[in-house]
């Protein structure tokens, strides 16, 4: 069987949904496995295309989690969770469950298989071992590496798929049908526009605050070399935080009222920021190489925004490449448009697979837990090229190339008059 979906859909002991929008039951589903998960003990295991399904429940921690993604690329999220529970399987581009929705969980208390497939266009659940354990037959056929195959034979003897009790499927059913009559709260609105303006002057005062006072206390005399050079290492992260902030605000702002956009020397852009983009890199010891011709068009948009923007890209790619990586920066003409594009590649030609986790926050952020930074989402980040009368685009590099992680490839339009 090549899908979940072929493997279990002929089981009597599966429930599948048509009547309703399959999405729509997949997300109820997995919001009362959310409920069930805070009301019982669960520790067990977790297959999934998402780890970050049950992120909200306390008991993902008590979970091994088996994650299986067909992508490559840190700015979608694509890594293992930040514990040590976690493994990733890498599945290739074409595997048929790539376009699957799907949760298994196999616990002491209950085991529950949710799923949502392309195929069928509906959404099935059962608590029943016979479908669990055909679906864990399928995803144990994606993993290859002898490691991975053996400690996943000794979790499941540790955690085998059981008879299902009363009182988990009843409290399912009772859960799934309270949604259905839900009504919602009459709780006042809060915009995340407003909520990321508030946070933005929240964090950007105090910052600006200690930005100051590092500055003076630079310009005293009794300052000594060693104290200088960590107090502008603080002033650095203090800028780039506030820079960070500063462009998260004008997205935010998007909305409010259009860009602006004019005629600009790109290449008086690039100038300005390249010398920003080599201390940044140096500071996180990567080296960034150069490939840009010595004349550039002009063209159309707008120098603040796109100086802030493209600062922001660069600050995202160095704080998720490892140390030792190198970042080519190339600017060449593309038909009616510039193109100027970032490509990545770890020391060790495995960037795909070392790149810190982002978790997305809200439609508008992504954090990277292990430092607690947040960057623009990629929908976001999108929509503010276009604002300035870009495209980007992300992909990655065929790993036969020089460069084999990402590639932010930006467009913008070349001014002919």
């Amino acid at each position: 069987m090549s899908t979940i979906y072929e493997a279990v859909c002929d089981s009597e002991f599966v429930e599948e949904l048509h009547q309703t929008d399959a999405k729509e039951f997949w997300f109820r589903a997995i919001a009362v496995l959310e409920q069930l998960c805070r009301s019982m003990p669960v520790e067990g295991l977790f297959f999934t295309h998402n780890p970050q399904i049950l992120a909200n429940s306390y008991s993902l921690h008590n979970l091994q989690i088996w994650f299986f993604t067909p992508s490559h690329t840190a700015l979608l999220a694509t890594k293992s969770l930040p514990i040590q529970n976690t493994q990733t399987i890498r599945l290739a581009k074409n595997d048929a469950i790539a376009h699957e929705w799907f949760c298994l969980l196999v616990s002491r208390s209950f085991s529950l298989l949710i799923l949502s497939s392309e195929q069928s266009r509906s959404c099935i659940y059962s608590f029943h071992p016979e479908p669990l354990q055909k679906a864990i037959a399928v995803l144990r056929q994606k993993i290859h590496q002898p490691a991975q195959i053996s400690l996943l034979s000794q979790q499941l003897e540790q955690f085998s798929v059981q008879m299902p009790e009363y009182r988990a499927i009843a409290k399912f059913g009772t859960l799934l049908l309270s949604q259905s009559f839900q009504q919602e709260l009459p709780i006042p609105e809060i915009r995340e526009v407003d909520l990321i303006g508030a946070i933005t002057h929240e964090v950007k005062t105090p910052l600006t605050t200690i930005r100051t006072l590092v500055h003076s206390l630079l310009r005293r005399k009794d300052t000594t070399p060693a104290i200088a050079t960590r107090l502008k290492q603080i002033a650095m992260e203090c800028s780039d935080q506030i820079d960070r902030f500063n462009l998260i605000f004008e997205a935010a702002q998007l909305a409010a009222s259009p860009v602006p956009l004019e005629r600009i020397q790109f290449q008086d852009v690039l100038l300005q920021s390249i010398e920003r983009w080599q201390e940044q890199s140096q500071r996180r010891q990567i080296e960034i190489h150069l490939d840009v011709p010595q004349e550039l068009p002009a063209v159309i948009s707008n120098s603040n925004l796109l100086q802030q923007v493209l600062n922001g890209l660069v600050d995202r790619l160095t704080r998720g490449l490892p140390t030792g990586s190198h970042i080519l920066i190339q600017v060449s003409a593309a038909g009616e448009h510039l193109k100027l594009q970032f490509q990545s590649q770890s020391e060790d030609g495995m960037h795909s697979g070392e790149s810190p986790l982002l978790r997305a926050v809200g439609q508008w952020l992504m954090l990277q837990p292990e430092t607690g930074t947040l960057s623009l989402s990629l929908p976001i980040t999108k929509t503010l090229f276009q604002a300035i009368g870009g495209k980007f685009t992300v992909r990655l590099h065929p790993t036969s190339a020089e460069y084999d992680g990402e590639i932010l490839t930006i467009f913008l339009p070349i001014d002919r008059g």
